[in-house]
Formats: C-alpha cells, sequence, structure tokens
C-alpha cells in the first residue's frame, strides 16, 4: 500500500471514529436512571430507563422492585439506544419514590429488602419476588437448607469414594494373592444418591416494591427536605393481558427435537397423516405486541404499532388447573378423549429414527422425569379438529383447533430444484458443442 494510500484509510478511519465514538462519548451527561426488576409472568430481568427510552413498562398486578440511580448516560449509534453506565453508578439516599395516578394523592413508597426465588432453580420454573421481612426469612432458611444439601453430596461422594477405593484394593490383593486366604470382599455399599437442592434466591437487597393495577402512572423522587428530585419524573404503564386462551406446543414423532407452536385460537394445524402428534396444552396470553417486546427491551423498535398484537405463552403451572383432557372431533362427532401423559424418548440402534417413543412409566426407586407431558394423537386418529375440556367436561374458550391433513410432496419432486444447475449446465454445453460443430462444417472463404 503506497504511503499516500495509508493516510487516505488513517483519514477515514479517524473520521468514522470522530463522527460515530467520540461525540457518543462526549454526550454522556450524569442523569437519574429508574432500574427496575420487571417480569414476564416467568422470569425476572433487571432493566435500565434512562430519560431517553420513555415510560416504563411492568405487567400489571405484578410484584416488581424499582431502584434509582444516578448514572452517566451515552448514546450508542449501532443499536440506536441510550445505554446508562449502572457499574459507574450511586444511589440516591434518603430520597423516597412517590407514584401518582389522575387527581389521587401521591402515595409515597417506602425502601424493602427483597429477594428474587426460584423455587424450582433458574431457568425451571417461575421465579418470585418476596418482599419485606418475609424476604429476609426466606433468605436465611435458603442459606441453611443449601448448607446442609451440599454437606450431605459431601458425604455420600465420600461414602462412595472411600467403597471404591476400598474394592479396588481387596481387587488388588485378590490379583497378588491369586485367590488364595482371601478375606471376604467389601459389603455392597447399599446407599440412596441424596435429592439435589435446586432452589435459589438471590442476595436481599433493598427498592421500592410495588404491584400496580393496569393503568398510567407517573413516579417521581423526593429528597429529605421535601423537594423533588430535579430529572426523577417519569411515567410508568401497567399493562394487563387483553385476553386469554390456550395454546399447544406441538411435537411430530419423527422430529420430536423441532416443536411447534400454535398460541393464537385462530391457528390451523397441518399435519402430512403420516407420524403421530404430541399436544402439549400451555397457558396463552393476548398483549399488544409493542409494550410485551418492550417490556425488557424498552428502546426496541421492532414493533411499534399498538394495533398490533401477539400471543404469548404462561407459566405453565396453570394448565392442569383447568384442563384434564383433550378432546378429538370429526366434524361434530366426538372421536376420544385423551389425558395428559409423561412420554420418554429411548435410543433405539438399528432403528430408522434412532429413538422411540414411550408412556413413562415413573419408579418409586428411580430419579428418572419424563422427557416432555402430552396427550398422543395417533396418526390414523382422522382428527379434523381438537380442543380441551375441564374438570366438568366443558370444552376451554380458545382451545379449539382445526387440524388439516396436507399431501406430502412426490419423492422425486424434491429433487428437482438441486437438478436444475445441471440442467442448465448439461444445455449450455450441448449448445456449445453444436456451435464448435457448425464452425467446423462451414466452408473456409
Amino acid at each position: 500500500m503506497s504511503l499516500i494510500a495509508r493516510f487516505r484509510s488513517l483519514g477515514l478511519l479517524t473520521a468514522i471514529l470522530g463522527v460515530g465514538v467520540l461525540p457518543a462519548a462526549a454526550q454522556q451527561r450524569d442523569q437519574v436512571v429508574y432500574w427496575p426488576l420487571v417480569t414476564d409472568g416467568r422470569e425476572y430481568i433487571r432493566v435500565t430507563y434512562p430519560q431517553q427510552a420513555g415510560p416504563l413498562l411492568v405487567l400489571a398486578d405484578t410484584e416488581v422492585a424499582i431502584e434509582v440511580r444516578r448514572a452517566p448516560v451515552s448514546y450508542w449509534p449501532i443499536t440506536r439506544e441510550y445505554l446508562a453506565d449502572i457499574a459507574r453508578s450511586t444511589g440516591i439516599g434518603g430520597a423516597e419514590l412517590e407514584i401518582l395516578q389522575g387527581s389521587e394523592p401521591a402515595r409515597t413508597l417506602p425502601r424493602e429488602p427483597y429477594v428474587v426465588w426460584h423455587p424450582e432453580g433458574i431457568g425451571a420454573g417461575p421465579a418470585e419476588l418476596v418482599r419485606g421481612d418475609a424476604a429476609v426469612v426466606l433468605y436465611e432458611e435458603y442459606v441453611q437448607k443449601a448448607r446442609a444439601s451440599a454437606e450431605e453430596v459431601q458425604r455420600y461422594q465420600k461414602l462412595v469414594a472411600h467403597h471404591h477405593a476400598a474394592l479396588e484394593g481387596w481387587l488388588r490383593l485378590a490379583g497378588e494373592r491369586r485367590g488364595e486366604n482371601m478375606p471376604d470382599p467389601p459389603p455392597p455399599l447399599n446407599l440412596t444418591p441424596p435429592v439435589p437442592f435446586r432452589a435459589y434466591a438471590t442476595v436481599p437487597a433493598e427498592g421500592f416494591v410495588a404491584s400496580l393495577p393496569a393503568g398510567n402512572y407517573a413516579l417521581r423522587l423526593r429528597s429529605s427536605d421535601g423537594r423533588i428530585v430535579p430529572g426523577s419524573e417519569r411515567e410508568l404503564v401497567s399493562f394487563a393481558a387483553l385476553d386469554r386462551a390456550f395454546g399447544y406446543v406441538i411435537r411430530r414423532e419423527d422430529r420430536w427435537t423441532q416443536p411447534l407452536a400454535s398460541f393464537a385460537p385462530n391457528d390451523i394445524i397441518y399435519t402430512t397423516g403420516a407420524a403421530d402428534l404430541f399436544l402439549e396444552p400451555v397457558p396463552v396470553a393476548e398483549y399488544q405486541a409493542a409494550r410485551i417486546t418492550r417490556l425488557f427491551r424498552p428502546q426496541s423498535v421492532e414493533v411499534s404499532d399498538l394495533s398490533t398484537k401477539v400471543w404469548v405463552p404462561l407459566p405453565e403451572g396453570n394448565v392442569e388447573q383447568f384442563a384434564s383432557e383433550l378432546l378429538l372431533w370429526n366434524g361434530d362427532r366426538r372421536l376420544a378423549s385423551l389425558p395428559r401423559s409423561g412420554f420418554r424418548v429411548t435410543q433405539v440402534a438399528g432403528a430408522s429414527r434412532g429413538y422411540t417413543i414411550e408412556h413413562f412409566k415413573a419408579r418409586p426407586d428411580a430419579s428418572l422425569e419424563p422427557d416432555f407431558s402430552a396427550m398422543r394423537v395417533e396418526a390414523d386418529a382422522r382428527v379434523t379438529r381438537v380442543s380441551l375440556a375441564g374438570g366438568d367436561g366443558v370444552v376451554l374458550r380458545g382451545s379449539e383447533r382445526h387440524i388439516r391433513t396436507v399431501a406430502p410432496p412426490a419423492g422425486p419432486l424434491l429433487f428437482l430444484p438441486a437438478m436444475l444447475p445441471l440442467a442448465i449446465g448439461a444445455a449450455v454445453r450441448v449448445g456449445s458443442a453444436r456451435r464448435k460443430r457448425r464452425r467446423e462444417r462451414a466452408p473456409e472463404l
């Protein structure tokens, strides 16, 4: 590269850095940043709200913990977001959070301890936010149970290690003495492995904890001297589900690792009728897409139209309380009703798919669990629609789905797209050969 070209490249890089990065760093300004811990009904996530992020969004009637800090904020042009540097933030001590709605008087929220409780482990089930004195007690009990479980696991591992060492020593002795004058082998170790302790609780923290009905609110901080903290006034929108129904997670027998979702009540389930279907009921709720999308990403621009709606799954713990069986229909004729069962996938050597899906049979002395729970619809059942029924036999609203059987494409036709480039190449070669023969036959002038 010539010297002039290097200077041009350096100048272009300087221009990019000067326009893109330096102004973003220069625009860093300290401001009041809201840092709520919000939930979608399954998990709790921290979300930063600088002034440019717009109104705070929370799910109605769910516990949320709001922390307020003063942090530097800068614009990041790559994602088009205003980012708050929480690592360099400082708390605003002595201030109280006030919530206002319409003409009602302001309501003051005190600071109180809270923990996020995962009773089934992180990512294994819905998380809960526990507040007040109950949070401190819960955390202390959690620490005691976690330590006791860890000590029990250590004791079990030591016993197993000692037994293995004794057994190895006996085997070595047997090899040396060749079976003569041998002591009795170590007795078998009849121990049941301890049940793993999966629950988890976060370290208690302090914040403003609230559960708000659906509506529009205003937030502000009031300092110890009675004045409103400058830059602390914000809007908050608490939104609720527009509708509720039941959806399905659908697994085909030949593609059980690739489940499909049918959350909207007007969805149609298509099948080729060549494999069994496993339908797992899931409670779902309809939300405004712009709000549920921005719940965890308030500066997202993916959906901006408030008229756009979306169905999302809810925690699965509620479906057992409502749905007891799956009804199979052919037109208006009811064919059968299927209970929800556990299924286990077993690998089989030499099988066409490499596995089989069978009903899970629980054993009292085993720790195995089903791979999934669903209702199995046989491939030849000739079902045109399905629905869920409650304990009283009444069809649950929003659970009906129509099933349409479509013919799969013929096997040879699947290879037509792959043959197209070969056909084009062959045509080009034939044309070139013909033109070459014509030139050879043409009389020389």
